[in-house]
């Protein structure tokens, strides 16, 4: 049996541009885009919390602040709400900073997401840790947490230096995402035998995405130090690359197919969704809006 380090780090990158989703990312970055009554990046971290994490590195950019002032504390807010004895509210916003470690990497120039985790490299050190994408919300919902589906396979399965989160996607997910190509395995999951970015439908035969949420050993910072930009897709330094670089040598990969509600907050359509969902499920508001859409006849 391998000795197994705890895993307790997520990297989560914030430090694009978000322009799938202008005009309104423009002064705000996309993570922190409302669903409902908490921004999108803050079920990232809950999330996360579930799974065991307790240390949460963002890897941001010249324009991210409103991120690091949302899980910092707010003493004039709080001052405000304890002199209004709004004691819940105070309970509330204080409970989101307290959620977990949280550390700041600054990504000076935007070279792909590979080259934003590796920024982590010296926080991370000799560690295995997870990656989720800021703009991947994953909710449980009553199943097992995304990082910690990630995380029981890696302590299960002896040989593992890699588990990705994976999905069934079709002919346009192949210009979307990495796309892998897999074999069976003991335990139900899976082998990962290839991994290629965005092939489209006439790369590949698969129609299994690799989707938000990596579990990694530190020697993927050695792989991310050979990528060239110029093979990359988009001139980028890409983490499909170094992790098919990595399945090249030899490391192992397995994969377990995503559990829970998947929203895409960088997608409009896909965000809009998630926001009707979540507004209609919420327990305060959830009523008023079912009562508002039947009323107005929004839906026909």
């Amino acid at each position: 049996m391998k000795k197994l380090l705890p895993i307790e780090t997520v990297v989560i990158p914030v430090a694009g541009y978000g322009t799938r989703s202008l005009p309104f990312t423009k002064a705000i970055p996309k993570v922190m885009l409302p669903l409902v009554d908490k921004p999108g990046i803050q079920y990232i971290v809950e999330e996360a919390v579930k799974s065991g994490i307790k240390q949460i590195i963002f890897v941001t950019s010249s324009n991210q602040h409103s991120i690091e002032d949302h899980f910092d504390y707010y003493f004039e807010l709080e001052e405000k709400l304890k002199a209004a004895g709004k004691k819940n509210l105070l309970i509330e916003i204080r409970k989101v900073s307290d959620l977990a470690e949280f550390v700041y990497v600054r990504q000076k120039e935007q070279l792909g997401n590979a080259h934003a985790i590796y920024q982590t490299k010296r926080i991370v050190q000799d560690k295995p840790f997870c990656v989720q994408w800021g703009d991947g919300v994953v909710l449980s919902n009553g199943t097992t947490p995304l990082l910690r589906q990630l995380i029981e396979v890696y302590e299960q399965v002896d040989d593992c230096d890699i588990v990705l989160a994976s999905l069934e996607t079709d002919d346009e997910g192949t210009n979307k995402y990495a796309i892998l190509e897999v074999e069976p395995a003991k335990g139900g999951i899976e082998k990962v035998k290839s991994i290629v970015e965005k092939p489209g439908p006439t790369g590949t035969k698969s129609r299994i995405a690799s989707t938000n949420g990596y579990l990694l050993t530190p020697k993927v910072f050695q792989y991310i130090e050979k990528l060239n930009p110029n093979t990359g897709v988009g001139g980028e330094l890409v983490l499909a690359d170094a992790i098919k670089a990595m399945l090249k040598d030899g490391l192992n990969a397995y994969t377990v197919r995503v559990a829970g509600r998947a929203i895409d907050v960088g997608s409009k359509v896909e965000y809009a969704k998630g926001f009707v969902e979540l507004a209609l499920a919420h327990p305060e508001i959830g009523p008023a809006l079912k009562e508002h859409i039947k009323a107005n006849n929004l839906i026909k």
